[in-house]
């Protein structure tokens, strides 16, 4: 088996639509074959629905609570929003074989 197709790659997305770091972000996520995609900060801007972003088919998406809830996002359609958001995050960044992209 391909080892590269196996290697997980996360990505940390904590800029809003429309910037050129969250486009590139975009780009990248639409080639990976085993990616996660972590929003936070103005990141969690990227789930509005006026946003209409469409994030590639099997792509798990988590965003993080607090971020929402402190920029006034009550609802989220399409994203896993844990209690425990930066746990998970770690706990991905330090699994084995992994590709970690900050944006």
């Amino acid at each position: 088996m391909d080892r590269k197709m196996d290697r997980k790659e996360i990505f940390l997305l904590t800029k809003p639509l429309h910037s050129q770091r969250t486009d590139l972000c975009l780009r990248l996520l639409e080639r990976s074959m085993n990616a996660v995609l972590y929003l936070a900060g103005d990141g969690v801007y990227n789930l509005l629905e006026s946003s209409n972003l469409k994030f590639p088919s099997g792509v798990m998406v988590w965003a993080c609570q607090e971020d929402l809830l402190a920029r006034g996002i009550q609802s989220v359609e399409g994203a896993n929003v844990p209690e425990d958001f930066y746990r998970w995050l770690v706990e991905d960044m330090a699994s084995d074989d992994c590709c970690i992209y900050v944006f």
